[in-house]
């Protein structure tokens, strides 16, 4: 019986020791949401080359950080748009200094993006923090693609 106990007890300060370094925190405000809208384009390098550029439509588009880690994804709408919500203070592991929004290539329904093997990669930057019902969620906008080779 003194074993159960003991394991679970052990297991008790695992989990709650995990929740709370998994936490985000911008200037001193623990963040219960991330949210990274984007659009991505068919064009030669994934970027708008004009205002009539159409959206890469149907396209997988994963957050990915540490350089392999995919947090999650989701896939872009008719037009390009996607938009990625992660709920932190579910113990996701989110550091934006190590996170990427990336593009598998090749993209079979756009036939002028150029290169045919590798990732589309953007940059993900702090935009701002509002408050909501479920707290703290910090907004985020992401850079142009560029090329990553496999």
């Amino acid at each position: 019986m003194a074993y159960r106990s003991m394991l679970l007890l052990a297991l008790l300060f695992v989990i709650t020791t995990s929740l709370a370094h998994g936490s985000f925190i911008i200037n001193g405000t623990t963040i219960a949401q991330v949210v990274i809208p984007g659009r991505a384009f068919c064009s030669i390098n994934g970027n708008p080359v004009n205002s009539n550029t159409p959206g890469l439509a149907g396209v997988n588009v994963q957050l990915v950080c540490n350089g392999a880690t995919t947090l999650t994804q989701v896939l872009t709408d008719t037009q390009g748009f996607f938009r990625i919500v992660l709920n932190t203070l579910d113990g996701i592991l989110f550091d934006p200094s190590t996170c990427v929004i990336r593009i598998r290539l090749p993209i079979a329904n756009c036939s002028v993006l150029a290169p045919t093997s590798g990732n589309l990669q953007s940059v993900i930057t702090v935009a701002g923090v509002v408050q909501s019902v479920l707290g703290a969620v910090a907004n985020f906008t992401t850079g142009l693609f560029v090329l990553v080779p496999n």
